[in-house]
């Protein structure tokens, strides 16, 4: 009977874990038990499927351990795992120091364009932590990430997950952060950590903490356990702007695809067959005064980062001036620039990377006060 038992939850376990992206999503699997924390470099894999974006070392924690890396006593703290054995752990502050930890993994396939996950974890402080925090936050990428540094992690997240308290009585429990994401296609990896600069982080320093783990005096330290990426049924459709034009219909929180908008080559200089469809933008703004616009710009594959970045900006920019040159008030218009990060097509071909040259946007309604 016991066997029987014994099969059944494996079987169910299994299905549970099969839509999820993330391998390894509870840290149950090692290369070898985990005796102290990790003092390796960010290049070596500190677990199955799991890295460090950045030169930081997140620690591996299990119950096969008995040393500072066991589950649930271990140099950081006492906790039981959220499920299973094992967990992870990162520096998500230290006090007057940049320095950092993240973690990152490989989704076992690239999200599809326009398709909607679901994604969750779990964290907890550290008993032995001196500082409490108020956020932690989820980067999805679709480039694997290589930093050469361990300190803060200066990027956008795709997710901020910014608690209402730095600290109550759930504070030492496990937290669940859960979102939908709509994806722009090729998403493929997952960063996990604190990506805001200290002056937006809330901390609170726990002065009546009988710890005395000297590598947490100044620190605030997260376990991280149950990661899961999960593709949802829904899928969000980008429209295309041509045939809106036609019909003269556009609606906030949409994204519209402008299929005529012309820039000198490799320059931001708007060419004048643009005009039309810009004026059409101004228009609609017009008709609607309490709606935002955002416009993002972006490149094909050809060409390094950096440079591409400026560019898909510097285009965005310059749709966004003629707005504003048309009488649509600067505060009503957002730009960003993604460079080659989210193509429609991960195509090789001179069509595909026409149709990657683009400049999307996104109106939105103006919040009631």
């Amino acid at each position: 009977m016991r066997i029987a038992i014994t099969i059944y939850l494996a079987i169910c376990i299994e299905f549970g874990f099969s839509q999820n992206l993330v391998p390894n999503p509870s840290f149950e699997k090692y290369f070898e038990c985990p005796a102290t924390y990790n003092a390796q470099g960010s290049n070596r894999n500190f677990a199955p499927g799991w890295t460090s974006p950045t030169q930081g070392t997140p620690d591996l924690f299990n119950r096969c351990s008995f040393g500072n890396a066991g589950v649930p006593h271990n140099w950081a703290g006492v906790a039981h795992a959220h499920s299973g054995w094992g967990y992870s752990g990162i520096y998500a502050y230290i006090n007057n120091s940049d320095y950092r930890e993240y973690l990152q993994a490989k989704l076992t396939k690239p999200m599809t364009p326009g398709r909607k996950y679901k994604v969750e974890f779990y964290f907890r402080l550290s008993v032995y932590s001196k500082y409490s925090i108020d956020r932690i936050g989820v980067l999805l990428s679709d480039s694997l990430q290589q930093v050469p540094h361990d300190n803060i992690w200066t990027v956008k997240p795709s997710f901020n997950y910014v608690m209402d308290s730095v600290y109550s009585m759930k504070t030492g429990l496990w937290n669940h952060v859960q979102f939908n994401y709509v994806a722009q296609g090729g998403e493929q990896f997952i960063n996990i950590g604190n990506f805001s600069p200290e002056v937006e982080v809330k901390k609170f320093h726990l002065s009546f903490s009988k710890a005395t783990e000297p590598l947490l005096s100044k620190a605030a330290y997260f376990y991280i356990d149950d990661v899961s990426v999960v593709p949802l049924d829904d899928v969000v459709p980008k429209i295309d702007s041509t045939e809106l034009t036609v019909k003269k219909v556009l609606k906030p929180n949409e994204t519209y695809i402008l299929k005529h908008i012309y820039f000198s080559f490799n320059s931001y200089d708007l060419e004048p067959i643009s005009y039309e469809e810009l004026n059409f933008l101004v228009a609609v703004l017009k008709k609607n005064p309490s709606w935002y616009v955002e416009l993002s710009g972006h490149t094909d594959d050809k060409g390094n980062n950096l440079y591409n970045y400026h560019l898909s900006l510097n285009r965005a920019k310059s749709v966004g001036r003629f707005l504003a040159g048309n009488g649509i008030a600067v505060s009503r218009i957002s730009t960003k620039g993604y460079g080659k990060l989210k193509p429609l097509s991960k195509a090789r071909t001179e069509e595909a990377r026409s149709i990657n040259r683009r400049v999307e946007v996104k109106f939105s309604e103006k919040k009631k006060p």
